[in-house]
């Protein structure tokens, strides 16, 4: 595997080891891969068009929603399980990434609707 994609590999590894956390950031991440926050930001500019706060609030929506095909759990549930306490924000941002709100996006899950 290229530098990139080891590079890539270990910042999802850390922000998936760091999911249910909800004050990991992106100081956090840049102190767990030992380099400094512009380091970071410079690295994943070239290798990704996510910058690092979009990168982890992504692999959390993208958690939310297996977590909500799942169907096991409520939604404040799934909130705490990705790093959010409180379920409007998890909202937005799953509304921001899926163009359905959580809700919905389970309910067309149950009725087979999805792609």
């Amino acid at each position: 595997p290229s530098e990139t994609d080891t590079f890539i590999r270990q910042v999802i590894r850390i922000i998936e080891a760091n999911l249910a956390d909800e004050t990991f950031n992106v100081k956090k991440l840049a102190d767990e891969l030992n380099m400094s926050q512009p380091t970071l930001y410079r690295k994943l500019k070239q290798v990704s068009k996510l910058n690092a706060i979009d990168m982890i609030r992504s692999i959390r929506m993208s958690k939310a929603a297996t977590l909500i095909l799942e169907q096991k759990y409520s939604m404040q549930e799934v909130a705490e399980m990705v790093g959010y306490n409180d379920t409007r924000t998890l909202r937005k941002h799953f509304t921001e990434q899926f163009g359905t709100s959580p809700s919905l996006f389970a309910e067309k899950s149950k009725d087979g609707k999805l792609p």
